[in-house]
């Protein structure tokens, strides 16, 4: 049985169904609303079909949602409420918001492939020819990922009526900002600053020479770190103008919201000072260095390339700037299949282990050695950005980073018995886990993937997301995982 803050987290009875159908019933209304937007994009561009289901569906979705709403009396949802409403609300948006593809021809599989792919911000497509697309379905598709960025999670929280069900559900998507005591107040603030930098980057590449429509699902898919583009050679298409503004959004994607409130502020000190921060320019530094001489000596690659390409991994954005990384040396594949498993900071829209738990195992790790070195009874506590880390946090981010490595090892192995390479299996997982994008194996390939692995790796895009956690939780309260202690 396991507790958490005293609760059972587990033996769910029907109050508890009602209770998380209506912690879905908000965020399932905010869904609708948004696949409202696509339509009007339909209707301009004369698309009767794809305007007649983005407004049937939405319609749907929104009626669901406030019946759920009117139906089910309020009730508080607990933390073992809240971690199974995010863990099915992944499954269930990602099954609504593929529908819209189906009208494209995609069976129900390759259609949840490429929901969850943008929903997450993992950015694999299933579609050979983006070229080709309705401009609503490009527009749904730059939509999904920017929703999924911060998560339609913190802008429900905007209209929970109650605030210990928005403090849990807010808790249970992952997130740690408390730049404000109060929820609401949180929540509103990243969703500020989301937009701002959302208008900023649709500004921005208009000046680099992108049309209107471009340059909004690119802002999109670049300020959430997803990597859908409207062109099948990605951002390479629009030229170095673009690649600049889109480095410049996806590193501030990467960057956590409370770290973005320090500078729009004016707590310059603050700002600089956070240990991520520091560790990410830094990383980005050696990996581009130790890139640029990798593929130099082969002719492979040019230095702006190099630094292209590690942000993007990094990022864990997945863009790609017309580069088959399949053809690039060993080191450098395996220093990008490093940095999609770092990630950015904790809290920001980016995927990975974060850097936040990388330097907290760094901080374990330099402790237990100079333990060796003091009195048995002296008190070593861990310190991170001068704050100490409280052992049940740093056990907390060791146990992730431990799950993290074990499932990339399983679906590796999975990848390999099904007749993958091993850097292939591995760089494919660790993409899809770390919600990344970027692939060695070729388009091709993951069209002809069959139905089981497409499904793994859709399942696995939705796990590293959701943090692994909420995933556990949720198959332990259907019983699938009733060995779980």
């Amino acid at each position: 049985m396991l507790f958490v803050g005293g609760e059972k987290l587990f033996e769910l009875d029907k109050t508890d169904l009602l209770i998380i159908i209506q912690t879905l019933a908000n965020m399932m209304i905010l869904l609708g609303v948004a696949l409202l937007l696509p339509s009007l994009i339909a209707h301009y561009s004369n698309e009767t079909i794809f305007f007649q289901t983005f407004v049937t569906t939405a319609l749907i979705t929104i009626i669901i949602g406030i019946l759920a709403k009117k139906l089910i009396k309020p009730k508080k949802a607990l933390m073992k409420h809240a971690i199974i409403s995010i863990a099915l609300g992944w499954f269930l948006f990602g099954a609504i918001s593929a529908i819209p593809f189906l009208f494209l021809g995609l069976n129900p599989i390759d259609a949840f492939f490429e929901s969850i792919s943008g929903l997450t911000g993992t950015g694999i497509t299933i579609i050979p020819n983006l070229e080709v697309l309705p401009s609503s379905i490009l527009f749904w598709r730059g939509l999904i990922q920017w929703l999924g960025g911060f998560g339609i999670v913190v802008m429900a929280l905007l209209i929970y009526e109650k605030p210990e069900t928005a403090m849990n559900l807010f808790s249970a998507e992952g997130r740690n900002e408390d730049f404000f005591p109060n929820i609401k107040k949180i929540a509103r603030m990243i969703v500020a600053i989301y937009f701002l930098y959302t208008f900023i980057g649709i500004i921005l590449y208009l000046i680099s020479g992108m049309n209107l429509f471009d340059a909004t699902i690119h802002s999109f898919t670049s300020i959430a770190t997803g990597g859908f583009s409207t062109k099948n050679n990605g951002i390479g298409f629009f030229g170095f103008g673009a690649a600049i503004v889109t480095i410049i959004l996806t590193v501030l994607g990467g960057i956590s919201f409370e770290s973005h409130y320090s500078l729009l502020t004016g707590k310059f000190k603050k700002f600089i000072k956070n240990p991520e921060l520091k560790f990410f320019f830094l990383i980005v530094i050696i990996a581009t260095i130790l890139i640029f001489i990798n593929t130099y000596f082969s002719n492979e690659n040019t230095y702006f390339e190099s630094f292209f390409y590690v942000i993007s991994s990094l990022t864990s954005t997945g863009t790609i700037f017309g580069l088959d990384l399949s053809t690039l040396p060993a080191l450098t594949i395996f220093i990008i299949i490093i940095l999609m498993a770092i990630g950015a900071s904790y809290g920001s829209t980016s995927g990975g282990l974060k850097l936040w738990r990388i330097l907290i195992l760094y901080q374990v790790v330099k402790r237990e050695i100079h333990r060796a070195f003091l009195p048995q009874k002296a008190v070593t506590p861990i310190m991170l950005g001068g704050k100490i880390v409280s052992e049940e946090k740093a056990l907390k981010a060791l146990s992730y980073i431990s799950l993290y490595l074990a499932f990339i090892l399983a679906g590796s192995i999975i990848f390999m018995y099904a007749g993958f390479g091993l850097i292939d299996s591995i760089f494919t997982v660790v993409s899809a886990i770390g919600n990344n994008g970027l692939l060695t194996i070729s388009q091709k390939s993951i069209l002809l993937m069959e139905p089981p692995l497409k499904i793994l790796l859709t399942l696995i895009m939705i796990v590293g997301r959701m943090e692994i956690v909420p995933f556990l939780v949720l198959l332990k309260s259907t019983g699938i995982g009733s060995k779980i202690r």
